[in-house]
């Protein structure tokens, strides 16, 4: 009854989702010309050895990169389907996949449309990254008897309050529909357990993010990007920004450079959607400023530099001498600290970091991060800037932090390899 009922609620808020769709798709062309494959209308050779993999935007997408490629190395008879929700997240795949893998925008969660769906691609295993799980997706698998795997699993205490509003047997059939939890530390696990999930199903892998790789280009393409700072006394990033971050974070640059320091400051906003507005109130406060669509722009006078593209991130962070990890200043419960911390960058965030609550705890304790307020960021700055000394010490203690934790995207492909090579299926609940 609850999954007849939500679907109802669902199929009412269509309107919104076609909505948000059209708006989702302003910077991006292609996808507005997509927005079929929402619906499950596609053309796709089906195949009885299809892995579907399900994320849902940059963040998902690239702790589910690694895990393709293996799959792809180990395991080359099958043919792989990735599906994400936006059409960053399908940047990352394409960008980094290209045609080894289809990519489909991830159907809309009505009965007829997930049926539609899985009737096309005919999955035999289905990998959801982190965690969404929604109840029609969960429930047509289990009816085809296609095993889930939810991988990089996680759930925060605030998600886990949420899905404990539901009816009891709903989110215990919802999450007893899983064959295995592959969860990124012991807390999570615990919090899944809870909900419902069985004992014997839930596993701790470890975060896929410790497995990150950094660009093979990273020290040319760097060099190539901000040689005109070559020179500069001081480089900070503010990284993945959000509404009601950007004001904060100039504010401090400003009072860093009334300070009389050679500051610079790399602004990386977290949406597309955003660059212009984000531009515009660089512009409105004055300072001088280069985006980095416009080629060539970026100058040594420079101040703050916008940058406006999508995957060149760990440039970004490679540039700087301290990082600042956004969504962190807002209750959006802040991005991966682990990108800047690879590079030995010292961290800092606000304090609103419950997505990543477990790495950051490691990485405060390691002396790598420090969490702060918008009052205290400027004076956490001008220290970084003044003790290099310290700024080496946090950036070692980080990548520390990021070698000693890798081995989760090993220890997930064990667990695929019992459902691909046929010893999972008798594990299932249905």
């Amino acid at each position: 009854m609850f999954r007849l009922f939500y679907s109802f609620v669902f199929l009412l808020a269509l309107p919104m989702a076609l909505l948000n769709s059209y708006l989702k798709g302003r910077p991006f062309p292609i996808y507005r010309n997509r927005w079929r494959e929402h619906f499950g209308l596609f053309d796709y050779d089906s195949s009885d050895k299809t892995i579907w993999v399900h994320a849902v935007s940059v963040g998902e997408s690239l702790a589910a990169i690694p895990i393709i490629r293996r799959l792809m190395k180990e395991h080359p008879e099958y043919a792989i389907v990735v599906t994400t929700t936006t059409p960053t997240g399908a940047e990352r795949i394409l960008s980094a996949l290209g045609d080894s893998v289809k990519h489909l925008y991830s159907p809309y969660d009505y009965p007829w449309v997930v049926n539609r769906f899985l009737t096309k691609i005919n999955p035999c295993l289905t990998i959801i990254m982190e965690t969404e799980l929604w109840p029609n997706f969960m429930h047509f698998c289990r009816k085809r008897n296609v095993p889930i795997i939810v991988a990089n699993a996680r759930l925060s205490a605030r998600s886990a309050r949420r899905y404990g509003w539901l009816p009891i047997p709903t989110h215990r059939r919802l999450f007893q529909s899983v064959s295995c939890f592959a969860c990124q530390n012991e807390g999570d696990a615990q919090r899944f357990k809870q909900l419902g999930a069985l004992e014997d199903k839930v596993s701790v892998t470890g975060s896929i993010k410790f497995d990150l790789q950094l660009p093979v280009n990273i020290d040319s393409k760097t060099r190539e990007i901000f040689s005109p700072w070559k020179d500069a006394e001081f480089v900070w990033v503010a990284g993945s920004t959000h509404v009601g971050e950007d004001e904060p974070i100039l504010s401090t640059h400003r009072r860093l450079l009334d300070e009389g320091l050679n500051a610079k400051l790399i602004l990386v906003p977290r949406h597309p959607e955003r660059f212009d507005s984000v531009s515009e109130l660089v512009e409105q406060r004055g300072f001088k400023f280069a985006r980095r669509s416009k080629d060539g722009s970026l100058k040594s006078s420079s101040e703050v530099f916008v940058c406006d593209s999508m995957g060149e991130m760990m440039y970004c962070y490679k540039a700087a001498d301290v990082a600042f990890v956004a969504g962190s200043f807002i209750e959006r419960g802040g991005h991966n600290p682990l990108e800047p911390a690879a590079l030995s960058k010292p961290v800092i965030s606000g304090k609103h970091v419950f997505n990543f609550a477990d790495v950051y705890k490691n990485m405060v304790q390691a002396n790598a991060a420090q969490l702060v307020s918008k009052e205290e960021l400027f004076d956490v700055l001008l220290e970084l800037h003044s003790n290099i000394e310290k700024r080496e010490l946090m950036g070692r203690a980080g990548l520390s932090v990021v070698e000693s934790n890798r081995g989760a995207v090993t220890k997930t492909i064990k667990i695929l390899n019992r459902y691909l090579n046929g010893r999972g299926s008798e594990e299932q609940t249905h």
